[in-house]
């Protein structure tokens, strides 16, 4: 029998009061106690429940870990049945909560149930969920915005007051654990210092990172991580010896206005409710407290320094060019994207890191046509085509025979199983009659037993074996339909890269590694399919 779904959530926002920083009548507990007494007290409804918590999360949207869990466990067939305290458990977003009360759910089969709002989807089965639910729904909605707005009205005030309600402070600076203050890490607080210093006197950002690089001062993610604090702040997959000063680094150090002991909060917020995606704040929304905590700069040296990345234009890296391996191709060396650049028929990429901070790098200076990668790409991916046609072939081959001998084993095992089933019936009336004692039927019961276990076993391995190779040979057969489909067009696609490219790694012209985003099972038949042949 399915399980049903107990669904629990509790937000920052709902936990402002009552015991322990939450809300009794939404607490957690509370609602525990609420969900299991009810499926304890229905006939209607499995005895047993598996639990979903989302403690601290919002309503505004589903982008939550338990919430993603239980409709992965939906479409699985784990639980038929969703049982929450109120639709405000489930959601605040009145059009996603519909959506999946009159789309979703009953798609998968899923009935839904509402305590607090005596909702039971059986009741609507064929019909909307009325107009009481939907107004229910947009209160909720409604209330979610309110709540966001005292949020961030609660926030402002605390902002002017100079309080910090973001999480790590900027390069240079250390927080108290206790009084959450920040004070000037001796070390660091020295180098942001020196980058101010450099720029007032006249250097612009290259020359700064170049000198800072000479001097061999690290990067702000290398002093972070050698220190043991939390947030590291560069590409961790970019070698240590590639962790290097470059201008972008040196623009927010010139830019943090905080390096004067102010506290500037607010620079961006989220687009909509609940939503994640943010956007740049204006500039009378921005919350700045001055005099705040101990200045490595004085305001003076800051807008002098800023003045020297005040007229200078970012690159414009991404051009306009339809470019079917745009996010994928990577510097070998660094690991960074590439940047492409736009000359007419000869288009090209070349590595950031190593323009930003020259000498230092290890990376190539060589800019890279983007034909030859494409070049490489497009052989790579015949290659590939070529070794699952083979696969497939051979596979085609050897799992016919098998198939027919382990077809026969099976029945033969099935067989045996019969036989045995019989002469455990044929023991049982022996000793009914009084032909064999007890003890001597209890061990003949068990040979028997032991033997038909054993049958059974041989035959659902024998079955899953079966089972796994014809998935197995309906990757192959996926893969190179969809290979054989796009390379048709003689030309590399979005939709081909997007379905078979992982990342293009460019040492130099000459060297390009392709690494595909096929499945472990594909890429490990391809590899042995590979070895075999060089051995061979």
């Amino acid at each position: 029998m399915r399980k049903n779904g107990l669904y629990l959530r509790l937000s920052i926002a709902d936990g402002d009061l009552g015991k322990d920083n939450k809300d009794e009548s939404n607490s957690i507990d509370n609602q525990r106690t609420l969900l299991v007494n009810f499926v304890q007290d229905r006939d209607d409804l499995s005895d047993e429940y598996i639990e979903y918590v989302d403690d601290g999360y919002s309503g505004t949207n589903f982008e939550r870990p338990a919430f993603k869990r239980m409709i992965e466990d939906a479409k699985t067939g784990k639980i038929d049945t969703i049982i929450v305290k109120d639709f405000s458990r489930f959601g605040r977003d009145y059009i996603g909560v519909g959506d999946y009360l009159e789309q979703v759910l009953p798609i998968l089969g899923i009935r839904f149930i509402s305590l607090n709002n005596n909702y039971d989807s059986n009741d609507y089965l064929g019909k909307t969920m009325g107009m009481d639910m939907a107004i229910h729904n947009l209160v909720n909605n409604l209330y979610s915005k309110d709540i966001s707005k005292k949020l961030k009205s609660a926030l402002r005030v605390k902002w002017r007051n100079g309080q910090w309600t973001g999480g790590k402070p900027p390069f240079g600076y250390l927080r108290n654990k206790e009084t959450g203050e920040w004070l000037i890490d001796p070390v660091a607080g020295k180098y942001v210092r020196m980058v101010f210093e450099k720029a007032i006197e006249g250097c612009n950002t290259s020359q700064i990172s170049y000198y800072m690089n000479e001097q061999k001062i690290p990067t702000p993610g290398r002093y972070n991580k050698e220190n043991g604090l939390t947030h590291y702040g560069y590409n961790q997959k970019m070698p240590e010896s590639e962790i290097l000063w470059d201008c972008g680094m040196v623009r927010a150090i010139l830019g943090r206005y905080e390096y004067t002991g102010a506290l500037v909060q607010g620079k961006r917020q989220s687009i909509a409710v609940g939503s994640k995606v943010t956007r740049k704040s204006r500039d009378k929304d921005v919350v700045i407290t001055k005099n705040v905590h101990p200045a490595i700069v004085s305001e003076k040296e800051y807008e002098i320094a800023k003045a020297t990345i005040a007229f200078m234009k970012k690159p414009d890296y991404r051009g306009t060019r339809k470019f079917a391996l745009k996010g994928k191709v990577r510097c070998g060396n660094c690991r960074r994207s590439m940047v492409l650049m736009e000359s007419g028929a000869n288009d090209r990429v070349y590595c950031p890191h190593k323009k930003m901070t020259g000498k230092f790098a290890k990376c190539s200076d060589e800019m890279v046509s983007v034909s030859i990668i494409e070049g490489h790409v497009w052989y790579a991916l015949k290659r590939v085509l070529y070794v699952l046609d083979a696969i497939q072939l051979d596979f085609e081959e050897k799992t016919t025979n098998l198939d027919s001998v382990r077809r026969k084993k099976i029945k033969q095992l099935e067989a045996e199983s019969n036989v045995l089933k019989s002469e455990r019936i044929r023991q049982y009336e022996s000793y009914a009659e009084g032909i064999i004692t007890k003890e001597k039927y209890m061990m003949k019961k068990m040979q028997i037993t032991d033997r038909m276990n054993g049958i059974q076993a041989e035959i659902e391995t024998l079955t899953r074996l079966s089972v796994e190779e014809e998935a197995y040979k309906s990757k192959v057969a996926s893969a190179v339909e969809l290979l054989e489909g796009e390379m048709q067009h003689e030309k590399i696609t979005k939709e081909l890269v997007n379905a078979t490219i992982d990342t293009v790694y460019v040492y130099d012209k000459k060297r390009i590694e392709i690494v595909f985003s096929f499945d472990d099972v594909l890429m490990k038949a391809i590899e042995k399919y590979q070895k075999g042949v060089k051995e061979a």
